[in-house]
């Protein structure tokens, strides 16, 4: 029991962080609008994806709201079959599943996702704006990458 309750602490944290940004961001439409955080690199800007990454196929939110709970079943499988004692796994998988629960809340509650996360260099190179359940599927996918390329903690048996 005590090996989940990264999971599960990284799950409810990382929801709670998504519904809460959104929340707040979305519920001021005038404060909102467009801060400039950081010139040059970082402002808040209100925006809603209604397709899927990128805002690629607008219009379909039945079918994303379907692929979702796709991914999330798919993400429980992984878990579930994962070895619970390496710990970045479970946060990984935690991170991403977050990600992926908040995500769907909007499309169901909103019909789309509300991003807000506007980072760019400049006017140059701008970066599609995202909310912090992308920021989570993004980290979450980056530590698995990552714990894939570090030694193995097991001994290797003479097969």
């Amino acid at each position: 029991m005590k090996k989940k309750i990264s999971f599960v602490i990284t799950i409810v944290s990382g929801i709670f962080a998504d519904i809460v940004s959104k929340w707040y961001v979305f519920s001021q439409p005038d404060r909102f609008k467009k801060i400039t955080i950081i010139p040059g690199f970082l402002n808040i800007i209100q925006s809603e994806n209604k397709g899927i990454v990128f805002g690629m196929f607008p219009g379909k939110a039945n079918i994303f709201i379907l692929l979702s709970l796709l991914a999330i079943a798919a993400i429980l499988f992984i878990y579930i079959k994962s070895d619970k004692n390496i710990f970045s796994s479970n946060v990984a998988l935690g991170l991403i599943l977050a990600g992926a629960i908040g995500n769907l809340w909007d499309r169901i509650w909103f019909k789309c996702v509300r991003d807000f996360i506007d980072l760019h260099l400049g006017e140059k190179y701008h970066w599609p704006t995202f909310n912090v359940a992308d920021g989570l599927i993004c980290v979450g996918i980056s530590l698995m990458v990552f714990a894939s390329f570090s030694p193995s903690k097991h001994k290797k048996s003479g097969q």
